[in-house]
């Protein structure tokens, strides 16, 4: 009978060639037949691009095994990496701004303060005393109107210098004002997010594998554009886990089929080969044909769909490949 491959679906990706297969009659404690198809563990993964570019890299193949994070591929984003490099730049010198304002004066700052307070408080001190001496001289006979009013102001000077010494050394040691504390963090911050943001679009740029899966298909080349604009694939991504297999059976062998039923499958791929299988779960609703073989009832366009597990150590068709399944009947109820 001639199995013809589906005309929609995954599958139809893979290219699969028509298959023929020779349906033995069925015996008398022999279950339904039913055309079926290998499936990976789980759907197929269409894995696409976050962010528009070109591609730059491809670090995977078809059938190449890949774990859960690993690079698949990356955009050519060297304008961003150049924007990412800026902003780090950015960051550091609001980090530096906020640490000094955070930290205060250093104490050799604070020691330059204290010699300036004595340095001063010397020169007032001096000052002082030759104002005194110059206020007790006659002014004028033995000391001028001029002279007088010279020393008066020298005085004034360094004292006032003095106050300002003191002043600044107050305020050395009061440390950085509060406000200016938040305000170089503010900075820092809104560096610090900017540069997240920026490194998050850079991340786009680099494709991981969401699952361990195996590469079905490659669809992108070096060079080529990919626009957020107009979406389309990078590659399929089939998840790890053993394969199964979908079997169609049609409504009129419905009753026939139940779970933990036993089932033979026949492959083109080992024709010679014994392939034992289990029903894992039969379907809760009905679905359209995707597979037809010439002894099937085409009036009937829609068929139960039955997943069955193969057997450990039995030989493991390719994804996608047809295969017959032939169901041994279903233990009779007591």
């Amino acid at each position: 009978m001639l199995i013809r491959p589906p005309r929609h679906g995954w599958v139809a990706a893979f290219g699969l060639a028509t298959i023929l297969y020779v349906l033995p009659a069925q015996g008398d404690n022999s279950g339904p037949v039913a055309a079926g198809r290998v499936e990976p563990a789980g759907p197929v993964m269409t894995i696409g691009v976050a962010a528009s570019g070109i591609v730059g890299e491809i670090l995977v193949h078809e059938g190449m095994s890949v774990q859960s994070g690993q690079i698949l591929v990356r955009l050519d984003c060297h304008v961003t990496e150049a924007d990412v490099r800026n902003r780090e730049g950015r960051l550091a010198a609001a980090q530096a701004a906020f640490d000094r304002a955070r930290n205060g004066p250093r104490p050799d700052e604070i020691a330059v303060g204290e010699a300036v307070v004595g340095y001063s408080q010397a020169r007032a001190e001096e000052a002082k005393k030759t104002l005194d001496r110059t206020e007790a001289l006659q002014e004028g006979v033995t000391v001028s109107t001029a002279r007088v009013l010279e020393v008066q102001r020298d005085a004034r000077i360094t004292a006032a210098q003095l106050a300002e010494a003191r002043a600044r050394l107050s305020l050395l040691r009061a440390g950085s004002r509060e406000e200016d504390i938040r305000q170089a963090q503010a900075v820092r911050d809104a560096a610090a997010a900017d540069l997240d943001s920026l490194r998050a679009q850079l991340d786009q740029c680099t494709v991981h594998a969401p699952v361990n899966g195996v590469i079905v298909d490659m669809l992108a080349n070096p060079g080529q554009f990919f626009s957020l604009a107009v979406p389309q694939p990078l590659l399929h991504l089939a998840p790890d886990g053993p394969p199964r297999i979908r079997a169609e059976v049609e409504m009129r062998d419905a009753a026939h089929v139940c779970t933990a039923q036993k089932a033979t499958v026949m492959s083109e791929t080992f024709p010679n080969a014994t392939i034992r299988a289990q029903v894992v779960s039969v379907g809760a609703q009905v679905v359209p044909r995707t597979v037809t073989t010439s002894g099937s009832d085409d009036t009937d366009k829609t068929v139960l769909p039955v997943m069955l597990s193969i057997d450990a150590g039995a030989p493991m068709p390719p994804i996608g490949s047809a295969v017959i399944v032939h169901f041994v009947a279903c233990p009779s109820k007591s």
